[in-house]
C-alpha cells in the first residue's frame, strides 16, 4: 500500500498517488443508516447485477503488479508501482462497498460467474497493456451501467455508492489512458494503430454482453440499447483519444503535461 511521503517527482504517477492517497479519509461517507431498503420488485430486478458487478470489482492484483514491475515503460518510475496499488486498492474497495449493500440487502454474494472467469483469465494470459486494456474497457462500460442503477431504485444508500463509484471510475479512465498510452510511446505508429483496433474490437463484443446481462438494470431505468450503446461509444472514444495524447508525444512534456484530471 503506497504512503503520502513519497519524495518529490517529476513523474506524472505522483499526482496519481497523491490523488488516489488524498481520497482514502472519504471512501466511508456513505450513508449506511438510510432506512430504506430495496422492495421485491428492485430486489428482482438490480440485485442478480449488483452480485455480478461486486464479484468483478474484487482482484488481488498480483499479476497486475507483477508484469507493471518488469515492464521497461516504467523502470526508474518510483511512483507507479505505489500508485498503482493504491489504484487496486480502491477497485477493491468498490467491491467491499457492495458486499456490504448486498449483505445489508440479505443478497447473496457469488462465488464465481462465467463472465467474470472469463475477464480473470484474459488478465492472466495477457501481457501490462493487454491487462490494462481488459480492465479499462469493463470500467467504461461500467460507467453507464452505475449511471443506470443509480436510477432503477429509490434506495438512497445505493444511488450513493453509484455516484461515489462512478466518481472513481472517471479518473480511473484517465489513469489507465496514461498508463496504456506510455506501454504504446515505444511501439511503430503501425503498431499502435493495430493495438488500438483490438481493444476496439474487444469493447464492441464487451459491450454486447454487458447489455445482455444487465438490461433488466437498464430498461428500469428507462435506458434503450441505444442510449446505453451511444454513451459507452462516447466513453471509449474519449478513451482512445486520451490514450494516443499520451503515446504519441515526443518524451519532452513535465509531468503536468500528462496529466488528466
Amino acid at each position: 500500500m503506497g504512503s503520502r511521503t513519497l519524495a518529490l517527482s517529476t513523474s506524472p504517477y505522483q499526482h496519481w498517488h497523491d490523488h488516489f492517497f488524498d481520497k482514502i479519509e472519504g471512501r466511508n461517507r456513505l450513508p449506511w443508516n438510510d432506512a430504506s431498503r430495496l422492495n421485491d420488485f428492485e430486489r428482482r430486478i438490480v440485485g442478480r447485477s449488483i452480485q455480478q458487478f461486486q464479484l468483478g470489482e474484487w482482484a488481488r492484483g498480483r499479476g497486475f503488479r507483477r508484469r507493471a514491475e518488469l515492464h521497461p515503460a516504467f523502470a526508474g518510475d518510483d511512483c507507479f508501482i505505489p500508485s498503482l496499488e493504491l489504484f487496486i486498492a480502491e477497485e477493491q474497495h468498490h467491491s467491499d462497498v457492495l458486499g456490504r449493500f448486498l449483505d445489508l440487502e440479505r443478497i447473496p454474494r457469488l462465488r464465481q460467474h462465467w463472465l467474470d472467469g472469463i475477464f480473470r483469465r484474459l488478465r492472466k494470459l495477457a501481457g501490462l497493456e493487454a491487462c490494462a486494456a481488459v480492465l479499462v474497457t469493463a470500467e467504461v462500460l461500467a460507467m453507464p451501467f452505475y449511471q443506470a442503477l443509480r436510477d432503477a431504485t429509490g434506495s438512497g444508500l445505493l444511488r450513493s455508492i453509484c455516484i461515489q463509484i462512478l466518481c472513481d471510475e472517471a479518473a480511473h479512465l484517465n489513469y489507465q489512458a496514461l498508463t496504456i498510452g506510455l506501454i504504446r510511446r515505444r511501439l511503430t505508429e503501425k503498431s499502435r494503430a493495430r493495438r488500438a483496433r483490438y481493444h476496439s474490437l474487444l469493447f464492441r463484443c464487451t459491450a454486447f454482453v454487458v447489455w445482455q446481462q444487465h438490461r433488466r438494470v437498464f430498461r428500469a431505468a428507462r435506458w434503450d440499447f441505444r442510449r446505453f450503446w451511444n454513451d459507452a461509444s462516447r466513453t471509449f472514444s474519449v478513451l482512445q483519444s486520451r490514450i494516443r495524447r499520451f503515446s504519441v508525444a515526443d518524451g519532452g512534456e513535465t509531468a503536468d503535461d500528462l496529466r488528466l484530471d
